[in-house]
């Protein structure tokens, strides 16, 4: 009878760590985040004020409005165009290093963007904010993005003008 007592706490005792070594915890801070989708993030663009030389125009921010962690996994795509005449589209810029961050629920990733928001005199903008154009933006690798509304830093509406062909992207900031 204790030959069988140990044997059945014995098989117990393996099964129990068979399962613990086999069970993977999706709850755990350890298991490793997906990709951010466009419906887990906020957008927000914002123009800056002033324009000096090799500073940016605007901000691009994203955040995690989820409830759990996700990554970026390079630069987000950016799109200003007014229908389908127009546009003009982000890449990073020169310089600017490779993304994979992890984005916590309730923090924001933030992108520099640099491009012209004035013509030079006798010159014409690409996208002209006479006409109020879009802006789309889509997170790494996404087929699907959101519209956005460029504001000031007051949350003021404020028409998007773009005067190059590129907005270039410069490496990103958590906050």
């Amino acid at each position: 009878m204790a030959r069988r007592t140990r044997a059945v706490s014995a098989l117990g005792l393996v099964l129990l760590l068979g399962t613990a070594a086999c069970d993977t915890d999706h709850g755990s801070s350890d298991a490793r985040p997906v990709a951010c989708r466009a419906s887990q993030l906020g957008w927000k663009m914002t123009r800056l004020p002033g324009k000096r030389q090799d500073t940016p125009a605007a901000t691009l921010s994203a955040e995690n409005k989820g409830t759990k962690s996700c990554t970026f996994d390079g630069y987000p795509d950016i799109d200003v165009y007014i229908g389908k005449g127009p546009s003009a589209g982000g890449r990073p810029k020169k310089g600017a290093g490779p993304v994979r961050l992890r984005l916590s629920p309730r923090h924001t990733v933030e992108f520099p963007l640099f491009y012209e928001a004035t013509a030079a005199p006798g010159d014409g903008c690409e996208v002209s904010a006479e006409y109020d154009p879009s802006i789309t933006v889509a997170p790494p690798h996404a087929k699907a993005g959101s519209l956005v509304r460029m504001t000031d830093a007051r949350g003021k509406h404020v028409r998007a003008q773009v005067c190059d062909i590129d907005i270039e992207l410069g490496s990103p900031q958590l906050r």
